[in-house]
């Protein structure tokens, strides 16, 4: 607590100087112009800095760093060793010793090299620190990099997120808290609690949750307890407090971290891993004729809305793209500044009825909802591709990527558009040509794990019933009225799957299953050349192993 007073201390003291223009031309020995201009300067980038852009944080630690390095504080290295004991790293605190492993590692790398899991605890933080203690004290020998530290504690403990600043910035998949004693992390797919990490007070929290979610289109409030909202990195952050949790100590922080800013299909496929060279020739004619699809996974952190953006960016520069989202999490626009794309944000003055009517009239030709939530969302996606011949896409958890026109059908049936389900399930058929459904393997690899083809099949069979003419004609009309219903009993779905890739976990490799059908390849001939299809066919035959189509799920 003293030491945290003493950050909170010293970061008064310099924004104190950044608010008044003499002290600072005072400080820097340079004219009022020039003063004024670099105080709106970091004016802007605190504002930036809290909402997650890392150059933004950069620029105000190098600006405390530079204003520590003057004669105004004074601080020499007896002081700067009672600020922080660069000599003897195990007389600090459990905060500051985590934070010196931070400057150094990623909290990745620190978690794989020393093989923690489920909770972190303070004897875990000292026995590492004590492991890498002499990489930590040659690091700051330097005064520059001692002063940085100190100045990057400051920030955290007045303008940033406290404890749990520089986390956002490390290749970890979530961050969470629950109260002010439980603050977890989220890695490979597994929580880990930290449990030596811990705020002054719930205030701390609050002021945390206003400060990261001041993007949203509604304010954190006692009228709104719950909100989730983007940062500037694209982060996801979900809060809950007030009414919405069981006391007034009990307030949650969810930030989701998409720190992998962009990632292509062919990083996905010569980097990652994630898929190999047939299907990404597949993806890649499936956007070039205008294929709907849709990313599903079982597992949090399986990196749907990720690959969705690989996907985006094979569509052709010459179409025009719509995006409905809650809060602008894809951020598409900025990651493909290039392309022709429009989004709409969602909000309580506008219905999505309203926001896909506005969209479609911006001349639309693929439309992609960042992840279904909702039932109308999925309405009116299915709507856009029935009615408009627009391509879709979007997110949605699925256990199975043979359960989605299940989930998609409830899903329809919850908007009153629909009183049959069979006809729901038909749309849902007609709607989709593939499902891409994405799967983390045990050492925390995602893979493309089932590429399936949604068919739709229309039911041809028509019969009347025949009340004159010879007994013979009359007998054989039953006969095809009775095969008539059985069919429609034993197989009451207007559509099956067929699977065309799938990953096989013992070999560790792509099969390919099945073809697509003709009437996926009659749907993408539209917009693709018939030579490029024929050649996708060749290749995809010339693999081998192929099994007979049939119906999965």
């Amino acid at each position: 607590m003293v030491r945290n007073n003493m950050f909170y201390n010293i970061a008064k003291q310099l924004n104190e100087i950044f608010q008044d223009v003499d002290s600072y031309r005072a400080v820097f020995e340079i004219d009022r112009p020039q003063s004024e201009n670099e105080i709106n300067l970091y004016s802007e980038m605190k504002e930036r800095a809290v909402l997650g852009d890392k150059s933004a944080r950069d620029y105000i630690i190098g600006q405390f760093t530079r204003i520590l390095n003057t004669p105004v504080f004074s601080l020499d290295d007896n002081v700067l060793n009672e600020i922080v004991n660069f000599d003897k790293i195990l007389q600090n605190d459990v905060r500051v010793l985590f934070e010196l492993l931070l400057s150094i590692y990623d909290m990745s790398d620190i978690i794989l090299k020393h093989g923690l899991s489920i909770r972190i605890t303070e004897q875990d933080i000292r026995r590492i620190a004590t492991l890498e203690k002499d990489g930590i004290i040659e690091k700051f020998k330097n005064r520059t990099e001692k002063l940085k530290f100190i100045a990057t504690m400051a920030y955290a403990e007045e303008y940033g997120q406290s404890v749990i600043d520089t986390l956002q910035h490390h290749n970890i998949n979530e961050i969470g808290i629950i109260n002010k004693d439980y603050v977890y992390i989220v890695f490979q797919g597994g929580k880990i609690y930290l449990e030596f990490l811990k705020f002054d007070n719930a205030n701390v929290i609050l002021n945390i949750q206003k400060k990261t979610t001041q993007n949203s289109v509604i304010n954190y409030d006692e009228q709104n307890p719950t909100i989730i909202a983007s940062k500037l990195n694209s982060n996801r952050v979900t809060v809950a407090g007030f009414d919405s949790t069981p006391t007034g100590e009990d307030l949650y922080y969810n930030e989701r971290i998409f720190n992998l800013k962009k990632i292509t299909l062919e990083e996905m496929r010569d980097t990652y891993g994630t898929l190999d060279e047939m299907i990404y020739e597949f993806l890649v004619l499936n956007q070039r004729g205008r294929g709907s699809h849709f990313i599903t996974g079982a597992d949090m952190g399986v990196g749907k809305s990720t690959f969705l953006l690989a996907m985006m960016e094979k569509i052709p520069d010459c179409w025009g793209i719509g995006i409905l989202d809650t809060q602008n999490e894809l951020q598409a626009h900025q990651k493909f500044p290039w392309k022709n794309i429009k989004t709409l944000i969602q909000n309580s003055k506008r219905t999505i009825s309203e926001c896909f009517v506005t969209m479609l009239k911006m001349a639309r030709e693929i439309i992609y909802v960042g992840e279904i939530t909702t039932s109308f969302e999925v309405a009116e996606l299915i709507n856009a591709s029935l009615r408009l011949n627009a391509g879709v896409g979007a997110t949605m958890h699925s256990a199975s990527p043979f359960e989605v026109i299940t989930n998609l059908r409830n899903l329809m049936m919850g908007t009153g558009m629909y009183n049959r389900p069979e006809v729901a399930e038909a749309d849902a058929a007609r709607g989709i040509d593939i499902i891409i459904h994405l799967a983390k393997l045990p050492g925390g690899r995602i893979v493309v794990e089932n590429i399936v083809e949604i068919v739709h099949e229309e039911d041809c069979y028509n019969s009347e019933l025949v009340l004159n003419g010879p007994n013979r004609q009359k007998i054989s009309n039953l006969l095809n009225m009775a095969q008539l219903a059985l069919k429609k009993y034993i197989h009451n779905r207007s559509y099956r799957y067929n699977e065309i890739f799938r990953y096989d976990h013992f070999k560790g490799e792509w099969i390919p299953v099945n073809l697509p059908t003709g009437q996926y390849f009659g749907k993408i001939a539209k917009y693709v050349d018939k030579s490029e299809i024929e050649k996708f066919i060749k290749h995809f035959s010339s693999a081998g192993n192929l099994l007979p189509e049939k119906e999965v799920g």
